[in-house]
Order: C-alpha cells, then structure tokens, then sequence
C-alpha cells in the first residue's frame, strides 16, 4: 500500500462495512484458534511501551496486529470475522497473503503470555501497544489512525454485535492514537446508524408493498447513507 495517511481505498472500506456479513468463509482461512474465557477475575496492569506523542500513521502490518488482537477481543473469533480479517488486510497489505502467517504466528506469540484467565484482556491491551509503538509513523505502506478505527468497527461489528469487552478496547486504542473523543464517538454514531439503515433497507425489500412505495424508502435510506458517508470522510480527513 502507497503512503496515504487519509487511508487506502476509504470509500471501498465504507462499503464493506455497509455491506450484509456472509455466513461462510471464503478464501484462505485462519487457524482454528481457542482462547480461554478471557474475562474472569481481575486484569493484572503491566507496564506498556509509550508510542511518539503524536501518531499521524501506522504501519499496515501494525493495523492487521490490531485488527486480530480486536477479533480476539470476546475470547473468540467467528468465521465472519475471519473473513472480515482476509478482506481488510488485502486493502491494507497488497502482500498481505504472503504476510499474513507470519502476522499470525507474531499474534499468537504475544497470546500465549495469557497465564490465567485474569490478565487476558491486559495481553491484548500490550499487544495493541507494542504494535503501535512498532508501526506508528512508519513511511510506507500506512494507514491513517481514523481510518483504522473506522475498520475496527467494521471488524468488531462483523458477528453481528459490538460487545462491551470490544468498545472497551476500542477505546483504549482510540485513546493511544490520541484521537478526540468527541470525534470517536461520532464515527461510532455514524457507524452503527449506517448498520440500522442497512438492516432497514434489506428488510423493507423483502416486503409486499408497492414497487412504487419501496422504490422511494430505498431511494430515501440510500440518500441517508451518503450523506452520513460524506460526513465522514470529512471528520476523517480532519
């Protein structure tokens, strides 16, 4: 990927997020992977690599790290999520199937340090650190921090839910990159609205009115959508 800190293929990544999850996996496949229930007990705090103060971009095989340790956030990662891994990291990496083992094997490195069922999240919270800390400003193949996040809503949204152990992390990697709470909680405003409009625009065509009548809902969600699309690109471009 081109240096592009406003993001490679912005508009595709939005569609994708719009776009209805498919049921099955398709292409290559991550490995099986079983976690332990992650949130029993209390996290254990460790000390944690302190990323430059301002982060304008992050390395692409830096994002697909957190993209994974997001995936891994509920304890489990859903063949839909897989599929929403493969699908971002070719945006992100032109390499990325030659990449992406050895971005797995990095990750499950870092998950293996999990002693007990206690500090699993704060496994999760190093990895996302050192990853930052690894690819934040780096000159080529990058990815603007907003744009990351906007992907990993899309990811943590891909089973169909956006758990409370997911928006937390999320806002701990929003915090790292410094982003302006008040623009991340608009971009997950603007995201999950744009997920009810979908829903709406998939159920009202399943309906029995007249073609007439859904041709104008269809047309009205669609003008909705493009215009919480276009502001967005907009506060991501800030």
């Amino acid at each position: 990927m081109a240096n592009n800190e406003n993001g490679k293929g912005l508009l595709g990544i939005f569609q994708g997020a719009v776009d209805s999850v498919k049921s099955t996996v398709e292409g290559i496949k991550l490995p099986e992977i079983h976690f332990p229930n992650p949130f029993q007990g209390n996290p254990v705090k460790k000390e944690e690599p302190a990323p430059p103060e301002e982060i304008k971009s992050i390395s692409s095989k830096s994002a697909i790290k957190i993209i994974f340790y997001m995936m891994a956030a509920d304890g489990k990662i859903y063949h839909d999520e897989e599929e929403k891994f493969n699908e971002i990291g070719r945006e992100l990496d032109p390499d990325f199937e030659a990449n992406k083992d050895t971005i797995f094997q990095e990750c499950q490195a870092q998950m293996s340090k999990v002693t007990d069922l206690g500090d699993y999240y704060s496994v999760l919270q190093d990895g996302v650190a050192i990853a930052i800390t690894a690819g934040a400003n780096a000159k080529e193949s990058v990815i603007s921090p907003k744009v990351l996040a906007w992907d990993l809503l899309a990811v943590a949204y891909s089973d169909g839910s956006y758990d409370d152990k997911e928006r937390q992390l999320m806002k701990y990697i929003v915090h790292k990159f410094n982003i302006d709470k008040t623009v991340f909680l608009e971009m997950e405003s603007s995201f999950l609205t744009l997920m009810d409009l979908e829903n709406e625009l998939n159920w009202i065509k399943t309906t029995d009115r007249p073609y007439l009548t859904i041709e104008s809902i269809v047309n009205e969600i669609s003008d909705r959508k493009t215009a919480i699309l276009e502001g967005l690109k907009d506060l991501i471009a800030l």
